[in-house]
């Protein structure tokens, strides 16, 4: 007579199996959500220096109430004053495009009397860096 051999997982073993590879799970989320919610390093160290040399020139320049003329690029603005609601793709001091940071934006804001509140914030299309610079400049 032949006996026949039952195949199959106990009630015991299908737990234990099902508690490892939840354990498993939970284990390999934690490492794989913070990756993808980080920006990446150079984004955020490129638009650091994007906004630190638009900062640069803003307080390299004279704070009038009566900012004057205006017109032309950057490179002819001699008030703090004009910068106020620059929106831009970076560019050089005088309006060239930078072709390697087209992925990024530059705004600036610059508000109230002496001391006059400048912000230059940089943002990049990846939605992953938004990065933030203030200062104040005084009338002197």
């Amino acid at each position: 007579m032949q006996l026949k051999t039952i195949r199959g997982f106990t009630l015991v073993e299908f737990v234990l199996a099902l508690t490892v590879i939840g354990i498993g799970a939970a284990i390999l989320t934690s490492f794989v959500t913070p990756t993808a919610g980080s920006a990446d390093p150079m984004i955020q160290a490129q638009a650091r220096a994007i906004a630190a040399g638009y900062m640069d020139e803003i307080l390299l320049r004279k704070h009038d109430e009566d900012p004057g003329d205006c017109a032309g690029g950057r490179g002819d603005w001699a008030s703090i004053r004009c910068y106020d609601g620059l929106d831009e793709p970076p560019t050089d001091q005088f309006g060239n495009p930078i072709a390697a940071l087209s992925d990024y934006r530059v705004t600036v804001a610059v508000s109230g009397s002496a001391p006059a509140g400048i912000a230059v914030n940089v943002s990049h299309v990846s939605g992953s860096v938004d990065y933030a610079l203030q200062s104040r400049r005084g009338a002197y």
